[in-house]
């Protein structure tokens, strides 16, 4: 079955079971789909994995008219809600600190591009100093040394700022994913809606293009990197031209 034929069979189902909320079912089927699509996966290899349309009808539609079903007692239900919440209130407060660390990590990630890029920027104009103390922040070189290393450093941040993006898009996929856990848990109506991948949804033109870009920058840097240093050896006369060159004294 298709992605097309699973969606409008789902559909059908919806409207048949008397589901007001169909659209939104279906609307979370269809970015299932899409985002297994992404991953590589088949229309067909993600329609078998699902349940059917009619099995997922039935888990948000009515109880047929003329059925019988047994439902568990009012206190069993209320004990049993009660604790599904403490379960899961206990797991967020594990998993809500862990979630927070990996925001940290990704505005660090950030920090860390944004200082290539300044750096790279003040090196390539030649500013050695730009703090109010007069502190020489970028030590001494010759010119051509100081622009091969400074593409080197504006590279670096190319990389970086792709990885914080990277890693930016996974944060939010795992809080989305956590919400979907919860939503299945809590909602009183089972697991019915469809595991959210762990891969972020990126289109296909995008992820070319971050692909590309990422290539040509590790190549950059590892040339003018190399090129950098060896400059650097050839002008200070010696395999440590820092020494030469006195940046640490």
């Amino acid at each position: 079955m298709t992605r097309n034929e699973y969606l409008a069979a789902l559909d059908n189902a919806l409207k048949a079971a008397g589901v007001e909320d169909r659209v939104d079912i279906v609307e979370e089927y269809t970015e299932h789909f899409d985002m297994k699509i992404a991953d590589g996966f088949s229309e067909e290899e993600i329609a078998a994995q699902l349940a059917s349309p009619d099995e997922i009808a039935q888990q948000f539609g009515e109880i047929a008219p003329g059925s019988v079903m047994v439902q568990p007692g009012k206190g069993s239900r209320m004990i049993s809600k009660a604790v599904t919440t403490i379960g899961v209130i206990s797991l967020d407060i594990i998993a809500t600190p862990l979630y927070l660390m990996l925001w940290a990590w990704f505005f660090m990630l950030a920090m860390v591009s944004l200082s290539f890029l300044l750096v790279g920027i003040f090196s390539m104009l030649g500013i050695q100093s730009f703090t109010s103390e007069g502190m020489i922040l970028i030590p001494y070189m010759p010119l051509i040394c100081r622009l091969l290393l400074s593409v080197a450093i504006l590279s670096l941040a190319v990389l970086t700022a792709f990885g914080t993006e990277y890693c930016r898009l996974y944060v939010i996929q795992i809080g989305r994913k956590f919400i979907r856990w919860h939503r299945n848990i809590l909602g009183g109506k089972g697991h019915v809606y469809p595991p959210l991948p762990l891969n972020p949804k990126i289109s296909p033109k995008k992820r070319r293009i971050m692909r590309n870009i990422s290539l040509y920058a590790l190549v950059v840097f590892a040339v003018t990197f190399i090129a950098g240093l060896v400059s650097m050896m050839i002008a200070a006369g010696s395999i440590e031209p820092w020494h030469v060159w006195g940046w640490f004294v």
